[in-house]
């Protein structure tokens, strides 16, 4: 009977003891999502903000140089492109809220440069026709998120 009780402990303590070490390497790998959630998004973030830079730059010179407009179509793709391969990503359930925000901000941002490519196709580029775009504004809202975002690397 004390020998059934000692065996029975010891697989208690033996299951206990998994249990704590699978639970422990599930906080350890969500840990790891976050993480690599945060820094992808931040990175992404970066990239926008300075691509949203550089179009009002080259959007104040397209005025007087119909090359530069090549450049800022240039920059519009890579912003697009960037935009589709965020919204892939699969935020952890610390980061959902901003993932979504900044899916939204994407879709948007999607939306208006297409009107503005048919826009620019139809009319030319014009600096009216860029301040009505409502790009630089949609890449200020992106930039807004790196604070919370920052925030999920201490949580």
């Amino acid at each position: 009977m004390i020998k059934i009780r000692k065996r029975s402990w010891m697989l208690t303590g033996l299951l206990a003891s998994s249990l704590f070490v699978i639970s422990a390497c599930s906080v350890v790998e969500q840990a790891n999502e976050s993480l690599n959630y945060v820094s992808g998004a931040t990175e992404y973030i970066e990239q926008i903000s300075s691509a949203g830079a550089e179009l009002q730059q080259l959007a104040s010179q397209a005025v007087n140089n119909a090359e530069v407009t090549t450049q800022i179509q240039e920059k519009i793709d890579h912003i697009q492109a960037e935009a589709s391969e965020f919204s892939q990503l699969t935020a952890p359930a610390i980061g959902e809220s901003i993932h979504e925000n900044l899916v939204g901000y994407n879709d948007q941002l999607t939306e208006v440069i297409n009107q503005w490519e048919t826009t620019i196709a139809e009319q030319g580029f014009t600096t009216e026709n860029w301040e009505k775009t409502g790009i630089p504004e949609l890449i200020s809202n992106i930039n807004r998120l790196s604070d919370p975002l920052s925030g999920l690397q201490s949580e």
